[in-house]
């Protein structure tokens, strides 16, 4: 039976690559809009692991293709212009078209499989993770079968120098526009990644329809991307810039949408 690694570049999905990835496939679904360094993180995990595993390990990215309206979408940011508006509590398409049904496509296409999920021995009683059923699949948590805790696969990860070590404002996860994203996290990106935030800020005010309703990215804050620039800019002004990097070098971790975010 194949075995599969439902894989994010975070804690746990790379402590299952390390312990249970010999003979295993890891799987993640690129939805074309992660950071750099998630890009750089999943290319570093699979080099680090085909090495420990004596070449025995893959990694497959997964592109995910959404029709919508005769345009074919392979990014969130397609997906979200071809819509008009991006993701909400109220329609969040992107976690179910750009990261369930492409897996799912994909494992249906396997024959008799089994699908293993990071959630760890601290994780709730009863959660399965943002997946649907396959008939075909077996879904198996390794992590919380064998007792073993977040420390605990942060330890692991330590022994092999494999822990993750993002910016602040990756702290839950990789996708540029989550609009789970906290504002602290957001404006942690202005002071530590500029250029990274004025892309996702054009986009934003690009993505408007012909009544120039505005489409904010984000709900955990109102008036986009440009109210939070000229917050920041006014923190700069009464504090100064290395300061005010001093206090966004450490922010909380953000809630989860899922085991594909757990970071």
């Amino acid at each position: 039976m194949k075995k599969f690694i439902s894989f994010s570049g975070g804690v746990e999905s790379t402590t299952m690559c390390l312990l249970y990835g010999k003979g295993a496939t890891a799987i993640v679904c690129d939805t074309g809009d992660e950071e750099p360094e998630m890009y750089a993180r999943w290319d570093f995990v699979e080099e680090s692991l085909k090495v420990l595993h004596d070449g025995d390990f893959e990694l497959i990215r997964i592109k995910p293709r959404i029709n919508v309206k005769g345009k074919d979408c392979t990014s969130l940011d397609e997906l979200a212009a071809a819509y008009g508006f991006f993701p909400g509590s109220g329609s969040r398409y992107c976690t179910r078209q750009l990261k369930i049904e492409p897996i799912d496509n994909f494992l249906t296409s396997q024959g008799l499989c089994e699908l293993m999920i990071g959630l760890n021995a601290d994780e709730e009683d009863g959660r399965t993770g943002s997946f649907m059923k396959c008939p075909n699949v077996s879904y198996t948590y390794p992590l919380a079968d064998d007792g073993l805790t977040r420390e605990d696969c942060i330890a692991e990860l330590e022994k092999y120098s494999l822990q993750p070590d993002f910016p602040p404002y990756m702290q839950r996860g990789g996708c540029r526009k989550c609009f789970f994203r906290s504002k602290k996290e957001t404006k942690a990106k202005y002071f530590f990644n500029r250029a990274g935030f004025l892309e996702d800020m054009d986009f934003e005010e690009k993505l408007q329809d012909r009544r120039k309703k505005f489409y904010g990215i984000n709900m955990n804050f109102k008036g986009g991307y440009r109210t939070v620039a000229a917050e920041c800019e006014q923190e700069i002004e009464l504090f100064g810039e290395e300061a005010i990097r001093e206090t966004y070098k450490v922010v909380q971790a953000h809630r989860a949408c899922g085991v594909f975010c757990h970071r």
